[in-house]
Protein backbone atom coordinates (compact mmCIF):
# COMPACT_ATOMS: atom_id res chain seq x y z
CA UNK A 1 0.00 0.00 0.00
CA UNK A 2 2.88 2.32 0.76
CA UNK A 3 4.32 1.72 -2.73
CA UNK A 4 0.94 2.38 -4.32
CA UNK A 5 0.58 5.65 -2.42
CA UNK A 6 4.08 6.73 -3.48
CA UNK A 7 3.32 5.87 -7.10
CA UNK A 8 0.07 7.85 -6.92
CA UNK A 9 1.84 10.88 -5.51
CA UNK A 10 4.57 10.63 -8.13
CA UNK A 11 2.04 10.50 -10.98
CA UNK A 12 0.07 13.37 -9.45
CA UNK A 13 3.15 15.56 -9.24
CA UNK A 14 4.18 14.54 -12.76
CA UNK A 15 0.86 15.48 -14.34
CA UNK A 16 0.60 18.74 -12.40
CA UNK A 17 4.10 19.95 -13.25
CA UNK A 18 3.49 23.08 -15.32
CA UNK A 19 6.25 22.51 -17.89
CA UNK A 20 5.52 18.81 -18.37
CA UNK A 21 1.80 19.53 -18.67
CA UNK A 22 2.43 22.21 -21.32
CA UNK A 23 4.70 19.88 -23.35
CA UNK A 24 2.22 17.00 -23.15
CA UNK A 25 -0.67 19.29 -24.13
CA UNK A 26 1.25 20.56 -27.16
CA UNK A 27 2.06 17.01 -28.26
CA UNK A 28 -1.59 15.99 -27.86
CA UNK A 29 -2.74 18.98 -29.94
CA UNK A 30 -0.31 18.25 -32.78
CA UNK A 31 -1.07 14.51 -32.76
CA UNK A 32 -4.85 15.02 -32.73
CA UNK A 33 -4.65 17.66 -35.48
CA UNK A 34 -2.47 15.37 -37.60
CA UNK A 35 -4.87 12.44 -37.27
CA UNK A 36 -7.99 14.56 -37.88
CA UNK A 37 -6.55 16.24 -40.99
CA UNK A 38 -5.35 12.92 -42.43
CA UNK A 39 -8.75 11.31 -41.88
CA UNK A 40 -10.59 14.30 -43.37
CA UNK A 41 -8.46 14.11 -46.51
CA UNK A 42 -8.82 10.34 -46.71
CA UNK A 43 -5.06 9.82 -46.92
CA UNK A 44 -2.93 6.92 -45.76
CA UNK A 45 -2.24 7.42 -42.06
CA UNK A 46 1.32 6.06 -42.17
CA UNK A 47 2.23 7.54 -45.55
CA UNK A 48 0.12 10.66 -46.14
CA UNK A 49 2.54 12.16 -48.67
CA UNK A 50 2.38 9.21 -51.06
CA UNK A 51 2.46 10.24 -54.70
CA UNK A 52 -0.90 10.65 -56.40
CA UNK A 53 -1.43 10.96 -60.13
CA UNK A 54 -2.01 14.70 -60.53
CA UNK A 55 -3.87 15.85 -63.59
CA UNK A 56 -5.34 19.12 -64.73
CA UNK A 57 -8.80 17.64 -64.27
CA UNK A 58 -8.15 16.77 -60.62
CA UNK A 59 -6.83 20.26 -59.90
CA UNK A 60 -9.87 21.83 -61.58
CA UNK A 61 -12.23 19.63 -59.54
CA UNK A 62 -10.49 20.60 -56.28
CA UNK A 63 -10.67 24.33 -56.99
CA UNK A 64 -14.28 24.04 -58.16
CA UNK A 65 -15.24 22.03 -55.07
CA UNK A 66 -13.76 24.62 -52.70
CA UNK A 67 -15.55 27.42 -54.53
CA UNK A 68 -18.90 25.57 -54.56
CA UNK A 69 -18.70 24.75 -50.84
CA UNK A 70 -17.84 28.36 -50.04
CA UNK A 71 -20.81 29.70 -52.06
CA UNK A 72 -23.17 27.20 -50.44
CA UNK A 73 -21.90 28.16 -47.00
CA UNK A 74 -22.41 31.91 -47.54
CA UNK A 75 -25.86 31.49 -49.05
CA UNK A 76 -26.80 28.95 -46.37
CA UNK A 77 -25.89 31.34 -43.55
CA UNK A 78 -28.03 34.07 -45.15
CA UNK A 79 -30.99 31.73 -45.60
CA UNK A 80 -30.64 30.45 -42.02
CA UNK A 81 -30.76 34.04 -40.72
CA UNK A 82 -33.86 34.75 -42.82
CA UNK A 83 -35.56 31.62 -41.50
CA UNK A 84 -34.80 32.64 -37.94
CA UNK A 85 -36.21 36.10 -38.60
CA UNK A 86 -39.42 34.44 -39.83
CA UNK A 87 -39.62 32.43 -36.56
CA UNK A 88 -38.76 29.21 -38.39
CA UNK A 89 -35.90 26.83 -37.53
CA UNK A 90 -32.73 27.83 -39.44
CA UNK A 91 -32.36 24.26 -40.68
CA UNK A 92 -35.72 24.52 -42.46
CA UNK A 93 -34.48 27.33 -44.70
CA UNK A 94 -31.22 25.49 -45.49
CA UNK A 95 -33.11 22.31 -46.32
CA UNK A 96 -35.48 24.22 -48.61
CA UNK A 97 -32.49 25.87 -50.31
CA UNK A 98 -30.96 22.47 -51.00
CA UNK A 99 -34.23 21.23 -52.51
CA UNK A 100 -34.41 24.28 -54.77
CA UNK A 101 -30.82 23.77 -55.95
CA UNK A 102 -31.47 20.09 -56.68
CA UNK A 103 -34.58 20.69 -58.74
CA UNK A 104 -33.48 23.66 -60.88
CA UNK A 105 -31.33 22.42 -63.74
CA UNK A 106 -28.97 25.41 -63.87
CA UNK A 107 -28.22 25.25 -60.15
CA UNK A 108 -27.96 21.46 -60.15
CA UNK A 109 -25.29 21.50 -62.83
CA UNK A 110 -23.27 24.19 -61.06
CA UNK A 111 -23.43 23.04 -57.42
CA UNK A 112 -21.74 19.68 -57.83
CA UNK A 113 -18.93 18.26 -55.70
CA UNK A 114 -17.40 14.79 -55.22
CA UNK A 115 -19.30 12.26 -53.07
CA UNK A 116 -16.35 11.97 -50.64
CA UNK A 117 -16.52 15.71 -49.92
CA UNK A 118 -20.24 15.49 -49.24
CA UNK A 119 -19.67 12.51 -46.92
CA UNK A 120 -16.98 14.39 -44.99
CA UNK A 121 -19.28 17.43 -44.63
CA UNK A 122 -21.94 15.20 -43.08
CA UNK A 123 -19.48 13.47 -40.79
CA UNK A 124 -17.95 16.73 -39.56
CA UNK A 125 -21.46 18.01 -38.86
CA UNK A 126 -22.23 14.80 -36.98
CA UNK A 127 -19.08 15.33 -34.88
CA UNK A 128 -20.33 18.81 -33.96
CA UNK A 129 -23.71 17.31 -33.01
CA UNK A 130 -22.06 14.71 -30.77
CA UNK A 131 -19.73 17.23 -29.11
CA UNK A 132 -22.57 19.62 -28.31
CA UNK A 133 -24.69 16.67 -27.17
CA UNK A 134 -21.98 15.49 -24.79
CA UNK A 135 -21.30 18.98 -23.43
CA UNK A 136 -25.02 19.49 -22.76
CA UNK A 137 -25.43 16.14 -20.98
CA UNK A 138 -25.81 16.47 -17.21
CA UNK A 139 -24.27 13.15 -16.18
CA UNK A 140 -24.84 13.80 -12.48
CA UNK A 141 -28.55 14.49 -13.03
CA UNK A 142 -28.90 11.43 -15.29
CA UNK A 143 -27.19 9.26 -12.67
CA UNK A 144 -29.34 10.49 -9.77
CA UNK A 145 -32.64 10.51 -11.69
CA UNK A 146 -32.18 7.73 -14.23
CA UNK A 147 -35.53 6.00 -13.82
CA UNK A 148 -37.80 8.48 -15.55
CA UNK A 149 -35.52 9.48 -18.49
CA UNK A 150 -34.43 5.90 -19.22
CA UNK A 151 -37.98 4.56 -18.98
CA UNK A 152 -39.51 7.21 -21.21
CA UNK A 153 -36.58 7.24 -23.62
CA UNK A 154 -36.42 3.48 -24.16
CA UNK A 155 -40.11 2.54 -23.93
CA UNK A 156 -41.34 5.28 -26.27
CA UNK A 157 -38.47 4.80 -28.73
CA UNK A 158 -38.95 1.02 -28.92
CA UNK A 159 -42.70 1.44 -29.26
CA UNK A 160 -42.34 3.95 -32.09
CA UNK A 161 -39.72 1.76 -33.81
CA UNK A 162 -42.14 -1.18 -33.78
CA UNK A 163 -45.01 0.97 -35.07
CA UNK A 164 -42.98 2.60 -37.87
CA UNK A 165 -41.44 -0.74 -38.87
CA UNK A 166 -44.87 -2.30 -39.31
CA UNK A 167 -46.28 0.80 -41.02
CA UNK A 168 -43.40 1.17 -43.48
CA UNK A 169 -43.44 -2.56 -44.28
CA UNK A 170 -47.12 -2.52 -45.25
CA UNK A 171 -47.62 1.07 -46.42
CA UNK A 172 -44.32 1.76 -48.21
CA UNK A 173 -44.00 -1.87 -49.34
CA UNK A 174 -40.30 -2.18 -48.52
CA UNK A 175 -38.44 -5.20 -47.13
CA UNK A 176 -38.60 -5.96 -43.42
CA UNK A 177 -34.90 -5.24 -42.84
CA UNK A 178 -35.14 -1.88 -44.59
CA UNK A 179 -38.33 -1.16 -42.63
CA UNK A 180 -36.29 -1.47 -39.43
CA UNK A 181 -33.71 0.96 -40.83
CA UNK A 182 -36.54 3.30 -41.81
CA UNK A 183 -37.89 3.19 -38.26
CA UNK A 184 -34.48 3.80 -36.66
CA UNK A 185 -33.98 6.86 -38.86
CA UNK A 186 -37.46 8.34 -38.51
CA UNK A 187 -37.87 7.96 -34.73
CA UNK A 188 -34.62 9.64 -33.58
CA UNK A 189 -35.43 12.90 -31.79
CA UNK A 190 -33.73 16.05 -33.08
CA UNK A 191 -31.54 17.87 -30.53
CA UNK A 192 -31.34 20.85 -32.92
CA UNK A 193 -34.97 21.71 -32.14
CA UNK A 194 -35.51 20.32 -28.65
CA UNK A 195 -32.30 21.43 -26.92
CA UNK A 196 -32.62 25.20 -27.69
CA UNK A 197 -36.22 25.14 -26.48
CA UNK A 198 -35.28 23.43 -23.21
CA UNK A 199 -32.39 25.84 -22.64
CA UNK A 200 -34.80 28.74 -23.20
CA UNK A 201 -37.22 27.26 -20.66
CA UNK A 202 -34.40 26.87 -18.11
CA UNK A 203 -33.34 30.49 -18.58
CA UNK A 204 -36.93 31.62 -18.01
CA UNK A 205 -37.34 29.28 -14.98
CA UNK A 206 -40.21 27.50 -16.73
CA UNK A 207 -40.71 23.99 -15.38
CA UNK A 208 -37.68 24.36 -13.10
CA UNK A 209 -39.54 23.18 -10.03
CA UNK A 210 -40.00 19.67 -11.42
CA UNK A 211 -36.83 19.80 -13.55
CA UNK A 212 -38.80 19.37 -16.78
CA UNK A 213 -36.06 20.78 -19.09
CA UNK A 214 -33.39 18.58 -17.46
CA UNK A 215 -35.62 15.51 -17.74
CA UNK A 216 -36.37 16.18 -21.41
CA UNK A 217 -32.67 16.61 -22.24
CA UNK A 218 -31.91 13.33 -20.45
CA UNK A 219 -34.75 11.57 -22.32
CA UNK A 220 -33.40 12.84 -25.66
CA UNK A 221 -29.93 11.60 -24.70
CA UNK A 222 -31.24 8.07 -24.00
CA UNK A 223 -33.39 8.07 -27.15
CA UNK A 224 -30.60 9.26 -29.46
CA UNK A 225 -27.99 6.94 -27.98
CA UNK A 226 -30.22 3.89 -28.32
CA UNK A 227 -31.37 4.60 -31.89
CA UNK A 228 -27.96 5.61 -33.28
CA UNK A 229 -26.07 2.69 -31.72
CA UNK A 230 -28.67 0.17 -32.92
CA UNK A 231 -28.54 1.70 -36.41
CA UNK A 232 -24.74 1.48 -36.56
CA UNK A 233 -24.59 -2.06 -35.23
CA UNK A 234 -27.39 -3.31 -37.49
CA UNK A 235 -25.88 -1.66 -40.57
CA UNK A 236 -22.51 -3.28 -39.90
CA UNK A 237 -24.25 -6.68 -39.69
CA UNK A 238 -26.49 -6.33 -42.75
CA UNK A 239 -24.16 -4.60 -45.21
CA UNK A 240 -21.29 -7.06 -44.99
CA UNK A 241 -20.35 -10.46 -46.39
CA UNK A 242 -18.74 -11.66 -43.14
CA UNK A 243 -20.45 -14.33 -41.00
CA UNK A 244 -23.11 -12.90 -38.68
CA UNK A 245 -21.56 -14.40 -35.54
CA UNK A 246 -18.18 -12.83 -36.33
CA UNK A 247 -19.78 -9.47 -37.08
CA UNK A 248 -21.75 -9.51 -33.81
CA UNK A 249 -18.61 -10.30 -31.81
CA UNK A 250 -16.69 -7.55 -33.61
CA UNK A 251 -19.46 -5.05 -32.87
CA UNK A 252 -19.54 -6.04 -29.21
CA UNK A 253 -15.78 -5.59 -29.08
CA UNK A 254 -15.91 -2.20 -30.79
CA UNK A 255 -18.62 -0.99 -28.37
CA UNK A 256 -16.50 -2.01 -25.37
CA UNK A 257 -13.41 -0.51 -26.99
CA UNK A 258 -15.27 2.74 -27.70
CA UNK A 259 -16.47 3.02 -24.10
CA UNK A 260 -13.00 2.32 -22.67
CA UNK A 261 -11.35 4.64 -25.20
CA UNK A 262 -13.79 7.43 -24.41
CA UNK A 263 -13.14 7.12 -20.68
CA UNK A 264 -9.36 7.14 -21.19
CA UNK A 265 -9.40 10.13 -23.53
CA UNK A 266 -11.81 11.97 -21.25
CA UNK A 267 -9.49 11.34 -18.30
CA UNK A 268 -6.55 12.68 -20.32
CA UNK A 269 -8.48 15.85 -21.12
CA UNK A 270 -9.12 16.27 -17.39
CA UNK A 271 -5.37 16.49 -16.91
CA UNK A 272 -4.24 18.30 -20.07
CA UNK A 273 -4.12 21.25 -20.15
CA UNK A 274 -4.01 22.50 -16.57
CA UNK A 275 -7.00 24.61 -15.57
CA UNK A 276 -4.72 27.53 -14.65
CA UNK A 277 -2.53 27.34 -17.76
CA UNK A 278 -2.47 30.22 -20.28
CA UNK A 279 -5.02 29.91 -23.10
CA UNK A 280 -6.67 26.94 -21.37
CA UNK A 281 -10.03 27.40 -23.08
CA UNK A 282 -8.48 27.63 -26.55
CA UNK A 283 -6.43 24.46 -25.96
CA UNK A 284 -9.50 22.61 -24.68
CA UNK A 285 -11.63 23.65 -27.65
CA UNK A 286 -8.91 22.60 -30.08
CA UNK A 287 -8.17 19.30 -28.35
CA UNK A 288 -11.81 18.26 -27.96
CA UNK A 289 -12.67 19.05 -31.58
CA UNK A 290 -9.57 17.45 -33.12
CA UNK A 291 -9.75 14.29 -30.98
CA UNK A 292 -13.48 13.76 -31.62
CA UNK A 293 -12.97 14.36 -35.35
CA UNK A 294 -10.15 11.85 -35.53
CA UNK A 295 -12.07 9.23 -33.52
CA UNK A 296 -15.38 9.47 -35.36
CA UNK A 297 -14.15 9.93 -38.93
CA UNK A 298 -11.25 7.50 -38.46
CA UNK A 299 -13.50 4.72 -37.19
CA UNK A 300 -16.03 5.49 -39.94
CA UNK A 301 -13.36 4.99 -42.61
CA UNK A 302 -12.38 1.61 -41.15
CA UNK A 303 -16.06 0.54 -40.93
CA UNK A 304 -16.38 0.63 -37.12
CA UNK A 305 -18.18 3.94 -36.67
CA UNK A 306 -20.04 2.85 -33.51
CA UNK A 307 -16.78 2.75 -31.56
CA UNK A 308 -15.80 6.31 -32.49
CA UNK A 309 -19.32 7.58 -31.88
CA UNK A 310 -19.41 6.23 -28.32
CA UNK A 311 -15.85 7.36 -27.60
CA UNK A 312 -16.54 10.93 -28.77
CA UNK A 313 -19.80 11.15 -26.81
CA UNK A 314 -18.25 9.82 -23.58
CA UNK A 315 -15.22 12.08 -24.00
CA UNK A 316 -17.41 15.17 -24.43
CA UNK A 317 -19.60 14.26 -21.45
CA UNK A 318 -16.58 13.64 -19.21
CA UNK A 319 -15.05 16.95 -20.27
CA UNK A 320 -18.28 18.73 -19.36
CA UNK A 321 -18.21 17.15 -15.88
CA UNK A 322 -14.71 18.40 -15.09
CA UNK A 323 -14.46 21.65 -17.03
CA UNK A 324 -17.67 23.07 -15.58
CA UNK A 325 -16.10 23.26 -12.10
CA UNK A 326 -12.32 23.65 -12.37
CA UNK A 327 -11.94 27.26 -13.56
CA UNK A 328 -13.66 30.62 -13.26
CA UNK A 329 -14.83 30.62 -16.90
CA UNK A 330 -16.29 27.13 -16.38
CA UNK A 331 -17.41 25.65 -19.70
CA UNK A 332 -19.34 28.55 -21.24
CA UNK A 333 -16.66 29.52 -23.75
CA UNK A 334 -16.31 25.92 -24.99
CA UNK A 335 -20.07 25.50 -25.37
CA UNK A 336 -20.52 28.87 -27.09
CA UNK A 337 -17.66 28.16 -29.50
CA UNK A 338 -19.13 24.87 -30.68
CA UNK A 339 -22.58 26.45 -30.87
CA UNK A 340 -21.12 29.09 -33.18
CA UNK A 341 -19.39 26.44 -35.32
CA UNK A 342 -22.65 24.50 -35.58
CA UNK A 343 -24.81 27.52 -36.40
CA UNK A 344 -22.38 29.13 -38.85
CA UNK A 345 -20.81 26.18 -40.65
CA UNK A 346 -22.09 22.70 -39.87
CA UNK A 347 -25.86 23.31 -39.88
CA UNK A 348 -26.09 25.19 -43.22
CA UNK A 349 -23.90 22.74 -45.13
CA UNK A 350 -25.47 19.63 -43.58
CA UNK A 351 -29.06 20.52 -44.44
CA UNK A 352 -28.22 21.96 -47.85
CA UNK A 353 -26.53 18.65 -48.70
CA UNK A 354 -29.60 16.79 -47.43
CA UNK A 355 -31.95 18.95 -49.52
CA UNK A 356 -29.83 18.32 -52.62
CA UNK A 357 -30.76 14.62 -52.29
CA UNK A 358 -34.45 15.40 -52.74
CA UNK A 359 -35.33 14.91 -56.42
CA UNK A 360 -38.88 16.08 -57.03
CA UNK A 361 -38.94 14.52 -60.53
CA UNK A 362 -39.10 11.06 -58.93
CA UNK A 363 -41.69 12.14 -56.40
CA UNK A 364 -45.43 11.60 -56.71
CA UNK A 365 -48.27 12.70 -54.48
CA UNK A 366 -48.88 9.08 -53.62
CA UNK A 367 -45.35 8.70 -52.25
CA UNK A 368 -45.69 11.96 -50.31
CA UNK A 369 -48.95 10.91 -48.65
CA UNK A 370 -47.69 7.40 -47.88
CA UNK A 371 -44.51 8.73 -46.29
CA UNK A 372 -46.43 11.30 -44.25
CA UNK A 373 -48.82 8.54 -43.13
CA UNK A 374 -45.89 6.47 -41.82
CA UNK A 375 -44.43 9.52 -40.07
CA UNK A 376 -47.81 10.41 -38.54
CA UNK A 377 -48.32 6.88 -37.21
CA UNK A 378 -44.94 7.02 -35.49
CA UNK A 379 -45.62 10.43 -33.96
CA UNK A 380 -49.05 9.33 -32.74
CA UNK A 381 -47.67 6.19 -31.12
CA UNK A 382 -44.85 8.18 -29.50
CA UNK A 383 -47.33 10.71 -28.07
CA UNK A 384 -49.61 8.02 -26.67
CA UNK A 385 -46.71 6.14 -25.09
CA UNK A 386 -45.31 9.30 -23.48
CA UNK A 387 -48.71 10.08 -21.95
CA UNK A 388 -49.09 6.51 -20.68
CA UNK A 389 -45.58 6.18 -19.26
CA UNK A 390 -45.79 9.54 -17.46
CA UNK A 391 -49.35 8.96 -16.25
CA UNK A 392 -48.25 7.89 -12.76
CA UNK A 393 -45.26 10.20 -12.51
CA UNK A 394 -44.90 13.47 -10.60
CA UNK A 395 -45.75 15.68 -13.62
CA UNK A 396 -49.24 16.88 -14.46
CA UNK A 397 -51.14 16.78 -17.74
CA UNK A 398 -49.84 20.09 -19.12
CA UNK A 399 -46.26 19.05 -18.43
CA UNK A 400 -46.93 15.69 -20.07
CA UNK A 401 -47.97 17.54 -23.22
CA UNK A 402 -44.71 19.51 -23.22
CA UNK A 403 -42.64 16.34 -22.77
CA UNK A 404 -44.53 14.65 -25.61
CA UNK A 405 -44.08 17.63 -27.95
CA UNK A 406 -40.37 17.79 -27.19
CA UNK A 407 -39.91 14.23 -28.51
CA UNK A 408 -41.63 14.80 -31.86
CA UNK A 409 -39.26 17.05 -33.92
CA UNK A 410 -36.98 15.32 -36.45
CA UNK A 411 -33.94 16.93 -38.10
CA UNK A 412 -30.27 16.44 -37.28
CA UNK A 413 -29.71 12.69 -37.16
CA UNK A 414 -32.03 12.17 -40.12
CA UNK A 415 -29.71 14.45 -42.13
CA UNK A 416 -26.77 12.09 -41.52
CA UNK A 417 -28.27 8.62 -41.10
CA UNK A 418 -30.47 8.66 -44.22
CA UNK A 419 -27.64 9.52 -46.71
CA UNK A 420 -25.40 7.04 -44.88
CA UNK A 421 -27.99 4.31 -45.45
CA UNK A 422 -28.20 5.18 -49.17
CA UNK A 423 -24.42 5.01 -49.44
CA UNK A 424 -24.19 1.64 -47.69
CA UNK A 425 -27.09 0.15 -49.69
CA UNK A 426 -25.68 1.25 -53.08
CA UNK A 427 -23.80 -2.06 -53.74
CA UNK A 428 -27.01 -4.03 -53.07
CA UNK A 429 -29.52 -3.38 -55.89
CA UNK A 430 -32.40 -4.96 -53.98
CA UNK A 431 -31.88 -2.54 -51.08
CA UNK A 432 -30.82 0.65 -52.89
CA UNK A 433 -34.35 1.36 -54.16
CA UNK A 434 -35.80 1.01 -50.66
CA UNK A 435 -33.03 3.22 -49.27
CA UNK A 436 -33.89 5.97 -51.76
CA UNK A 437 -37.51 5.86 -50.60
CA UNK A 438 -36.39 6.02 -46.97
CA UNK A 439 -34.33 9.09 -47.87
CA UNK A 440 -37.46 10.81 -49.19
CA UNK A 441 -39.35 9.89 -46.02
CA UNK A 442 -36.53 11.27 -43.85
CA UNK A 443 -36.48 14.59 -45.72
CA UNK A 444 -40.26 14.87 -45.52
CA UNK A 445 -40.10 14.17 -41.77
CA UNK A 446 -37.70 17.11 -41.34
CA UNK A 447 -39.82 19.40 -43.53
CA UNK A 448 -43.01 18.53 -41.67
CA UNK A 449 -41.95 18.10 -38.05
CA UNK A 450 -39.12 20.60 -37.54
CA UNK A 451 -41.01 23.86 -38.16
CA UNK A 452 -44.38 22.70 -36.80
CA UNK A 453 -43.16 21.26 -33.52
CA UNK A 454 -40.55 23.97 -33.02
CA UNK A 455 -43.35 26.56 -33.01
CA UNK A 456 -45.71 24.38 -30.97
CA UNK A 457 -43.09 23.44 -28.39
CA UNK A 458 -42.09 27.03 -27.67
CA UNK A 459 -45.72 28.22 -27.65
CA UNK A 460 -47.18 25.40 -25.54
CA UNK A 461 -44.15 25.28 -23.22
CA UNK A 462 -44.44 28.95 -22.35
CA UNK A 463 -48.15 28.50 -21.59
CA UNK A 464 -48.16 25.13 -19.81
CA UNK A 465 -44.98 25.16 -17.72
CA UNK A 466 -45.18 26.94 -14.38
CA UNK A 467 -42.65 29.67 -13.70
CA UNK A 468 -40.44 29.42 -10.63
CA UNK A 469 -39.74 32.73 -8.89
CA UNK A 470 -36.13 33.63 -8.11
CA UNK A 471 -36.91 34.06 -4.41
CA UNK A 472 -38.00 30.42 -4.27
CA UNK A 473 -34.81 29.13 -5.89
CA UNK A 474 -32.79 28.54 -2.68
CA UNK A 475 -35.70 26.66 -1.11
CA UNK A 476 -36.21 24.72 -4.32
CA UNK A 477 -32.55 23.66 -4.47
CA UNK A 478 -32.76 22.35 -0.88
CA UNK A 479 -35.90 20.35 -1.45
CA UNK A 480 -35.51 19.24 -5.05
CA UNK A 481 -33.39 16.12 -4.89
CA UNK A 482 -33.64 12.65 -6.37
CA UNK A 483 -36.25 11.57 -3.81
CA UNK A 484 -38.56 14.23 -5.20
CA UNK A 485 -38.14 12.83 -8.69
CA UNK A 486 -39.26 9.46 -7.38
CA UNK A 487 -42.48 10.98 -6.07
CA UNK A 488 -41.78 11.45 -2.35
CA UNK A 489 -43.23 14.23 -0.21
CA UNK A 490 -42.80 17.76 -1.53
CA UNK A 491 -42.30 20.67 0.86
CA UNK A 492 -45.38 22.88 1.11
CA UNK A 493 -43.25 26.03 0.92
CA UNK A 494 -42.23 25.31 -2.65
CA UNK A 495 -45.22 23.38 -3.95
CA UNK A 496 -48.33 24.23 -2.00
CA UNK A 497 -50.64 23.18 -4.82
CA UNK A 498 -50.15 19.46 -4.11
CA UNK A 499 -48.47 18.71 -0.74
CA UNK A 500 -49.19 14.95 -0.93
CA UNK A 501 -47.10 11.85 -0.44
CA UNK A 502 -46.42 9.51 -3.31
CA UNK A 503 -48.98 6.94 -2.13
CA UNK A 504 -51.64 9.64 -1.84
CA UNK A 505 -50.70 10.95 -5.25
CA UNK A 506 -50.95 7.49 -6.85
CA UNK A 507 -54.35 6.88 -5.19
CA UNK A 508 -55.89 9.87 -6.98
CA UNK A 509 -57.86 9.25 -10.12
CA UNK A 510 -56.81 10.89 -13.35
CA UNK A 511 -59.81 13.23 -13.23
CA UNK A 512 -59.02 14.34 -9.65
CA UNK A 513 -55.39 14.97 -10.50
CA UNK A 514 -56.05 17.22 -13.48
Amino acid sequence: MHCVARLHNTLHNFFNNREINAIATTLLIFLSLYISIITLLGENFLNPLADHPVTTTNEDVTVRTIFVVFILLVVGIIVAKLSKALRLPPLFGCLALGIVIRNIVVFEQFFVFPPFVETMIRKVALVMIVIRWGLATDVQFLYENAVMPVTIGLVTAIGEIIAVTIASYFILNISFVMSIFCALILVTVSPAVTVPAMISFKEKNLGSLKRIPENVLAICCVDNLFCVVVFMVLSSIIFTDAPIATTILLNAGTIVFGIIGGVIVGWLLWRFPRSDAPHTQFARILLLGAICLSMMIGTYLIKYSCSGFLAALITSAMCAMKWSTDNKDKIESVVSTYKYIWDSFALPLLFICLGMKFDCSTLTWEIVFLCIAVIAIGLLVRTILVMLVTLSSHINFKEQVVVALSLLPRATFQADLAPTLVLMAAPFPEMSKDAALIMKAAILSVLVTAPIFDILLNLVGSKCLSRCNDKDSPVMEQNLDKSYMNGDHVDDSIYAARPKTYSEYRSETVIERY
